[in-house]
């Protein structure tokens, strides 16, 4: 059975709370006496709490001391370097964060301009479009377009004779395709090209006769 998540929030019953300390403090020096042991690494840990006058050393006090003046003696830009305090962390988690942020909400405006697309080409009027909506669906179409083009490379580099045309053809420009080798395939689809070009042209024109 998997163990709840726990809520990284502050404990306000007291019991709990000194529960709860005594249980992550036993973990927490397990886990470097595991690393020091596996890893060969010179460790220690040193953790205070509210309840007790004197901090829990690990693995003692004068061991810890010892390695505490070794840190300090080092090289201030080395030191610097591989230290990381609450606030670093929470800057470098935000800028993650940011990040991961800034990628699903392109992935939402992709998604969004391919039913707009859809949308349109079922029907809908593009006049009901507002500009931001008019510019992810431009973004979608030249997406297409692109695809369209590398593949008439890959077809034309690799002199294959007859090939599948792409879903993002439409019915009628396959109709008119002739079976005649990489160049006709390519001039029904430059040909479907233009008109989507022209078609965009059209969408995002004014109308001024009214």
């Amino acid at each position: 059975m998997a163990r709840k998540k726990t809520k990284l929030a502050y404990i306000t019953n007291d019991a709990t709370r000194r529960i709860t300390l005594r249980k992550r403090r036993h973990g927490l020096l397990k886990k470097v006496y595991e690393l020091s042991v596996l890893c060969n690494v010179p460790s220690c840990a040193i953790i205070y709490s509210p309840q007790e006058t004197d901090p829990v050393v690990w693995p003692s006090t004068g061991e810890a001391r010892e390695l505490l003046n070794q840190f300090n003696a080092t090289e201030g830009l080395s030191k610097e370097t591989n230290m990381m305090n609450q606030e670093k962390f929470l800057l470098k988690q935000i800028v993650k964060l940011r990040g991961q942020l800034s990628r699903i909400m392109a992935e939402n405006d992709d998604l969004s301009g391919e039913i707009l697309l859809l949308e349109c080409m079922a029907g809908r009027s593009v006049c009901d479009l507002g500009i931001y909506e008019l510019g992810l669906v431009g973004r979608v179409v030249g997406r297409r377009i692109e695809a369209v083009d590398a593949r008439i490379l890959m077809l034309r580099s690799s002199e294959v004779e007859t090939q599948a045309l792409p879903l993002l053809l439409p019915a009628p420009a396959m109709e008119e395709m002739v079976v005649g080798g990489v160049d006709g395939w390519t001039d029904g689809v430059l040909g479907w090209e233009e008109g989507l070009f022209s078609g965009c042209a059209n969408l995002f024109q004014p109308d001024l006769g009214g």
